[in-house]
C-alpha cells in the first residue's frame, strides 16, 4: 500500500483541481498545447494507482488489523476527532469511481475540445472527484455531508457548464432539489447528535438502540429521502432527466457510473451500517421494483437518446435497490454486482451518445438514422452495451440480474422476480428502438459525410464494452470483485470493532 494512500486519495484531486487554472495559464503563455488535458489525464491516473493499492489490504471485506483500521487526522483516535476508516465496501466504491474518472478523463480529450472555459471543466471535475472519495472513505457522518455537498456543488456548475438556457435552468432545478435532499441529510446528523454526542459512524452505530422507536424511524427516514434524491429513486428522480440530458456527454458519463454509485454507497452506509436496518429492507426492494418500472416506462416514451439513457439510469438504479433490499446474502450479493456493472455499461452509452453528438451534432433520434455505415465500430459498442444493459447473456448485466432474480425466488419473493423480467423486456425494446432510429432505416442526406468517432474516444469506450464482456463470460470474477463489500454489509460488527479497537 502507498503510504497515507486514504488522506491521499482526497487531497490530490483537491490539490489537482486548484493547479488546473495556473497549468492552464502557463501551457498558453508558453504556447503548449494539451498541457491541462495531459495534466489531468497523470492526476487522474495517478489517483487510480493511488486507491488500488489499498486494495491488497483487504481480506474478506474486513479491515486487516495492524495495517490501517483508520487513518486518524490530528493523531486522535476514534470516536474522537476526524478518521477515515476502510472496510470492503467503501474501498469497493472507492475503486469503481477512480476507474470512471479515469476513462472519462480521457473521453474528454477530444469530447470536450470544441468548448471553452477547460480550466473551470476540469476544476470541477477534479473537485467531483475530491468530494466522492471524501464521501466513500471519511469514517464521519458530518464530513459525509460536507464531502456529499462538495460533490454536489461541483455537479450544478458542470450541468450549467455550457452556460445555454437549457443546461442553466436544468442545473437550476438540480440545486433547488438536491439542496432539499442534503437539508434533510443534515437534519438527519443533527438528530443522531442530539442523540449519541458523537459523529463518528461506527460509534453512533455502536450507541444507537437496536429497537426500532420513533427517535430512530425518523432520521432513518431523513437519510433514505436525502440519498434516495441523489441516486434518484422515484418518486425523488425529477431532476435527473434534466440535468443528465443538458450536462456535456462526459459530465453524464461521469454521474451516471461514479456520483450514482456513491450515493447508494451512502445510503447502505448509513441504512445497514448505522442503524443495522435489514428490517426495512422490504420498503427498499418496494421502492426499487417502483423505480425500475416507471423509469423503464418513461425511457420507452423517450425520442432524445440522453433523455432516454437517463430514465434507463433511474430504471437501472431500482435493480439494486431491490437487491439490496431483499437483505439476503444473495441479494445483496447481486444489488452491488450490478452497481459495479451498471456503472460499467452506463457509463459507455453516455460515452457513446456523446461520440454521436460530437459527429452529428445532436441526441434527437427523430434526426438520425443509418449511421451504421458511418459509424459501423460505434454502432456495434452501442449493441454490446444495449445487450448488456437489457440483461442478454452472455453480458454482464445477464449476470447481475438473474443473481437478483435468484434472490427473490429465495427470499419468497417470486413476484418481485417477475416484475423484474417484465422490465427487463422493456429496457432490450426501448434499447432496440434507439438502435434503429440512430443506425437503421434510411439516412438523412446531410449525414453521409460524417465519420467514425476519434480513437481517444473509442479507446475507453472499447474498455468498457470488454469489461461488459468478460465479466458476462466469467461471472464468478465480477462476484470475487463484490464479495468483500457484501461481506462488510452483512457484518458492519467487523467495521465497528476494527474503527474503536475492538471495544
Amino acid at each position: 500500500m502507498i503510504p497515507h494512500a486514504p488522506i491521499l486519495a482526497i487531497v490530490l484531486p483537491l490539490f489537482a483541481a486548484f493547479l488546473m487554472p495556473v497549468v492552464g495559464i502557463l501551457a498558453r503563455r508558453r504556447g503548449i498545447k494539451r498541457a491541462r488535458e495531459w495534466f489531468a489525464i497523470a492526476a487522474v491516473l495517478v489517483e487510480l494507482v493511488i486507491v488500488a493499492s489499498m486494495i491488497p489490504a483487504l481480506r474478506e471485506g474486513q479491515i486487516i488489523p495492524g495495517q490501517f483500521p483508520v487513518y486518524e487526522l490530528g493523531g486522535w483516535s476514534p470516536p474522537w476527532g476526524i478518521n477515515l476508516a476502510i472496510d470492503g465496501l467503501n474501498l469497493f466504491a472507492a475503486v469503481i469511481v477512480a476507474g470512471i474518472s479515469a476513462l472519462v478523463v480521457i473521453y474528454s480529450f477530444v469530447c470536450m475540445e470544441r468548448d471553452h472555459g477547460l480550466d473551470q471543466y476540469y476544476t470541477l471535475l477534479f473537485l467531483i472527484l475530491a468530494g466522492m472519495m471524501g464521501v466513500a472513505l471519511t469514517g464521519d457522518i458530518f464530513n459525509l455531508y460536507v464531502f456529499f455537498e462538495i460533490m454536489c456543488i461541483s455537479s450544478y456548475a458542470l450541468v450549467a457548464f455550457r452556460r445555454k438556457w437549457q443546461s442553466i435552468e436544468a442545473s437550476i432545478k438540480y440545486l433547488i432539489v438536491s439542496s432539499l435532499g442534503t437539508s434533510v441529510i443534515l437534519l438527519g446528523i443533527a438528530l443522531l447528535y442530539g442523540m449519541v454526542g458523537s459523529l463518528n459512524i461506527a460509534h453512533l452505530a455502536q450507541k444507537l438502540p437496536l429497537e426500532p422507536t420513533s427517535a430512530i424511524i425518523v432520521p432513518l427516514a431523513l437519510f433514505v429521502t436525502g440519498f434516495g434524491i441523489k441516486i434518484a429513486m422515484v418518486p425523488l428522480h425529477m431532476w435527473q432527466p434534466d440535468a443528465y440530458q443538458a450536462a456535456p456527454s462526459a459530465v453524464a458519463a461521469l454521474f451516471s457510473g461514479a456520483t450514482a454509485t456513491i450515493g447508494i454507497y451512502a445510503m447502505v452506509r448509513v441504512v445497514y451500517t448505522l442503524f443495522g436496518a435489514f428490517a426495512i429492507g422490504i420498503m427498499l426492494a418496494v421502492l426499487g421494483l417502483v423505480t425500475m418500472v416507471l423509469g423503464a416506462l418513461m425511457a420507452l416514451a423517450q425520442r432524445d437518446l440522453k433523455r432516454l439513457l437517463a430514465y434507463s439510469c433511474i430504471s437501472q438504479i431500482g435493480y439494486v435497490l431491490l437487491g439490496l433490499g431483499l437483505g439476503t446474502s444473495l441479494g445483496i450479493q447481486g444489488g452491488l454486482f450490478h452497481l459495479f456493472n451498471n456503472a460499467i455499461y452506463k457509463t459507455m452509452l453516455f460515452m457513446i451518445a456523446g461520440a454521436i453528438i460530437y459527429r452529428v451534432g445532436t441526441s434527437n433520434m427523430d434526426r438520425l438514422g443509418g449511421l451504421w455505415k458511418n459509424m459501423p465500430v460505434t454502432a456495434m459498442l452501442f449493441g454490446v452495451g444495449a445487450l448488456a444493459i437489457s440483461g442478454v447473456p452472455p453480458f454482464n448485466g445477464f449476470a447481475s440480474k438473474w443473481t437478483i432474480y435468484v434472490a427473490g425466488i429465495e427470499a419468497g419473493q417470486p413476484v418481485f422476480t417477475i416484475i423484474a423480467l417484465i422490465t427487463s423486456a422493456l429496457t432490450l425494446a426501448y434499447f432496440l428502438k434507439a438502435f434503429n432510429s440512430i443506425f437503421l432505416g434510411q439516412r438523412p442526406k446531410h449525414l453521409s459525410d460524417i465519420k467514425e468517432t476519434p480513437l481517444p474516444m473509442l479507446f475507453p469506450i472499447m474498455l468498457l464494452a470488454v469489461l461488459c464482456i468478460v465479466f458476462g463470460v466469467l461471472p464468478q470474477l465480477g462476484i470475487d470483485i463484490v464479495r468483500p463489500a457484501q461481506e462488510a454489509v452483512m457484518n458492519s460488527g467487523g467495521y465497528i470493532s476494527a474503527v474503536l479497537g475492538g471495544a
